[in-house]
Formats: C-alpha cells, structure tokens, sequence
C-alpha cells in the first residue's frame, strides 16, 4: 500500500481580461487541481473557466472518501460538463484537472493549457496528446486523460497558455524545482512579465510537490 504523502501547494493568477482561473482543494493525502482558461471571445470565458473549477471543488468532496478515480473518469466528468449547455454558463474554456495522491497521478484536459511534470531537469509534457479545440463548453470538446506513477521528488506544474507560450520549458524547470514553491509561482509569473511589467496574456499556475521529509521516507 502506497505510503501516505503531505503535499507542498502553491497556486498563482495573474490576470488581465480576468480569464484564467486555478484552485487546489486538499483532503487527507490527496490534492485536486483544476485550472481553466476562458475564451475572451465568447463573452463569458470567465464565467465558463469559473464554473470548471466550481465542478472541481464538487468532484473533490464527493471523492473525498473513496479511491482516486482514474484518468478516463476524469476525461468522462470534463465530457459531461461539454455536453450541459448550462454547465459552463455559455462560454468556453480550456481545462486540465487532475488528482495525486502517493500511488501517482490521473486527470485529463482540452485545450492549451498544460500539465508538466518536472523531475530534476526533465520536463514531461502529460497533456502532449490533447485537443486543442473544440474548447470545453463548445459541446464537441474531447477530453483526453493522461497518468503518471507516484510523485517522489518531482514537481507538477499546471498552467495556462500565459506561462507555456512564453517560457522555455528548461527556465520553468529551473524554476519549479526551488524549494519555496510559492516563491517558485511568483517567479514563473515573472518569468513572463513584461518591461512594463504587464504579462502578455493571462497567467495561471499550479505547483505541487511531495513533502521533502515524505519523500525522503519512500
């Protein structure tokens, strides 16, 4: 049976249009992360990106007592919002969610926003194989799942199109893998941001690592 983990959190929005959004809900030795960013061009994007991190929060309580469900329910539960045509209040949005625990990680995503898992530096894409339209909320989404084995010493980094499109990977690796990860966040955000001190499109991000002295333990 997996030894049980602490998690180290650190979530970071940096918003222009307001778009983007991110949480993290923790129960016991488990941490769901939902990140969403709306489309601007629909009109309700941050409403659409909202209403995934709301079902998020929901999934996560409901989950709270049993096993971690598997990436193709995750894919299954982003699949049922797109076919409600009330679930996103009219608009559209990326969406990567994804739940981990000590035995690894499942989740699935549409869109561009990205799920990275960085070990030392290696940077592994887990959302290389996602669509990245139709958006969810368009009712023609597909949600592709994706999974890693346990954590150990790596960091998960969540993020929307504001980081991956304008950051190297190395960069966000070295960057990801400093000890404060709260620091790491503002950090990546600054990575990004302009002379003028504006970013060039919104910013959302998600950091998650196993406890050192958990780690250490394994």
């Amino acid at each position: 049976m997996p030894t049980p983990l602490r998690w180290s959190l650190a979530t970071r929005a940096c918003r222009g249009g307001g778009h983007d959004r991110v949480a993290a809900f923790a129960s016991g030795d488990r941490v769901v992360i939902a990140l969403a960013d709306g489309a601007g061009g629909t009109g309700r994007g941050a409403a659409a990106a909202q209403a995934v991190v709301d079902a998020a929060a929901r999934w996560a309580t409901a989950d709270a007592a049993a096993s971690i469900p598997d990436a193709d329910a995750w894919a299954a539960r982003l699949a049922a919002l797109d076919a409600d045509p009330r679930a996103l209040a009219g608009g559209q949005a990326t969406a990567v969610v994804v739940a981990i625990d000590a035995s690894g990680l499942a989740g699935a995503s549409v869109g561009d926003s990205v799920a990275w898992l960085v070990d030392g530096a290696i940077v592994a894409d887990l959302t290389a194989h996602q669509h990245r339209k139709p958006l969810l909320g368009s009712g023609r989404a597909t949600p592709v799942p994706f999974t890693a084995t346990a954590l150990a010493a790596a960091t998960l980094v969540v993020a929307s199109d504001g980081l991956a499109s304008y950051a190297r990977p190395d960069d966000v690796a070295r960057l990801a893998r400093g000890p404060d990860l709260a620091a790491a966040a503002a950090a990546l955000v600054d990575l990004v941001r302009l002379p003028s001190g504006d970013v060039p499109d919104d910013v959302a991000i998600a950091l998650c690592r196993a406890e050192a002295s958990h780690v250490d333990r394994l």
